[in-house]
């Protein structure tokens, strides 16, 4: 099995956060399930780690802890996963836009 590359790891990250988020209103829709799993495959993540992720998506796992300081050296690209995910189910919840705010002051440069 190849080991993964500093890309893998940052897309495993954004994922995680993109778990959070996607729970952040306590439900998860089938439409943040698929922009999730969708993001996995296409950004090739490895299958284990996939599998860990759907653990979470399923609710038999919580969902872990993204590495918000990984996160922080790429943030409009955390943002662009972010905004794809709230826009995948077509509704803004008060839980998601808070969410949000909180990881635009946490990823701002200077923190």
């Amino acid at each position: 099995m190849a080991r993964p590359t500093p890309e893998d790891h940052f897309n495993i990250e954004v994922l995680k956060l993109m778990l959070q988020l996607a729970w952040s209103d306590g439900q998860i829709d089938v439409q943040e399930v698929g922009t999730i799993l969708g993001a996995a495959h296409s950004w090739g993540v490895p299958e284990l780690e996939i599998a860990t992720l759907k653990k979470a998506l399923e609710g038999s796992a919580p969902p872990p802890a993204p590495d918000l300081a990984l996160l922080r050296d790429r943030p409009d690209e955390v943002f662009e996963a972010a905004r794809a995910l709230i826009a995948s189910d077509g509704r803004l919840q008060a839980a998601e836009a808070e969410m949000l705010e909180e990881l635009r002051v946490i990823l701002s440069p200077g923190r």
